[in-house]
Formats: structure tokens, sequence, C-alpha cells
């Protein structure tokens, strides 16, 4: 090898090496840019099933706040755990998620009395929630079955779409249309 050989290495390597460091560089100017974009624009879309019936939004509300109020009041079934003996911690959590649920059922039976809204698309959005409601309810009362029956699982709820119904209630009420008082309480634990 040349001197010459030898001269040319190290500026190739010295080449590649700002190449690398340039790409780098943009690739996290270009992340950044992408997040920004999605931040500023993308971000401020509204939420999915955000219902702009602002009547029906409002008649929800004053339905759930009562009902909400009442749930909050009462023992939540996680509150329980503690209960030495455990059959009576198992009956204790079950009367206390059957009252949280007594409280729930005429809650949904008003809410499916309001008016829809007029937009088709908002009131099978409205439709889909109450239905999502039915399912909530249903899943805590084979809960509390279940620890009538001595078990002592985990809760699960039902999935639609990927999503456990609990999540999208929540996202429905309280996140896409300002409801906070229909959300589902978060009693079980």
């Amino acid at each position: 090898m040349t001197d010459v050989d030898l001269a040319a290495g190290p500026g190739l390597r010295s080449r590649l090496r700002r190449l690398g460091v340039l790409a780098v560089v943009a690739s996290f100017v270009g992340i950044w840019g992408y997040v920004l974009y999605l931040s500023i624009f993308v971000g401020r879309a509204d939420p999915a099933d955000h219902l702009d019936d602002t009547y029906w939004v409002e008649a929800a509300e004053a339905t759930c706040a009562p009902t909400a109020a009442a749930v909050e009041r009462m023992p939540y079934a996680s509150e329980l755990r503690s209960i030495d003996d455990r059959e009576a911690a198992l009956t204790a959590r079950a009367d206390a998620l059957d009252a949280v649920t007594d409280e729930l059922e005429p809650m949904i039976r008003t809410l499916r009395g309001l008016v829809p809204p007029s937009d088709p698309e908002e009131a099978r959005a409205v439709g889909r929630w109450l239905d999502d409601w039915d399912a909530l309810i249903q899943d805590r009362r084979e809960y509390a079955a279940a620890f009538r029956a001595g078990e002592d699982e985990p809760f699960t709820v039902t999935d639609r779409g990927g999503y456990q119904v609990d999540v999208l209630l929540d996202e429905f009420a309280a996140k896409a249309n300002e409801m906070p008082s229909c959300a589902p309480p978060d009693d079980v634990g």
C-alpha cells in the first residue's frame, strides 16, 4: 500500500461518519416534524363518535349525574377485598357490585328513552354506546354471580372491535362528549 492509499482511507471514513451523523439528525428532525404535524393538525380533530347534538349530550349528562353521585357514595367492591373471611369478602363484594349495578340499570333505561340525536350517524353512535352499557351491565352481573359461587378471578369485560366496552364507554362519555357522569364507575377493581 502506498502513502496515497493510506491518506484516502481516513478521509473516506470521515465522510461516511459525517453522512451517518447527518442521516441520524435528519431522522430525528423528520420524526419530530411528523409528531408536531400530528399534534397540530390531526390532533385537533374531534374524537370519534363526537356528538354535535348538544341537546342530547346535556340531557344525558343531566340523567347520569344523580346516578354518578349516588354511586360515588356507595362502597366499591374493590374496597372490600380486605375482609379477613374470604367467603364474607366475596359476598360483600358481590353485594356492593350488584348495588351499584342496580343504580346503573335505571339510568341506562332512562337514557334509552331520550329522543335520539337527529343525525342518523350520531343516533347510531348513541345506540352502540347504549348497547355497550348493556354488555357491561351483563358483565357486572356475571362477575357478582362468580363472587357468590366462590370465584375470585380478575374482572373481564366484553370486547367490541378489539376494545373493552368499559374503555369505549369512557371514551364516548367523558372524552368525546364531555359527559363525565355517564362514564362507567371504577368500582370493580
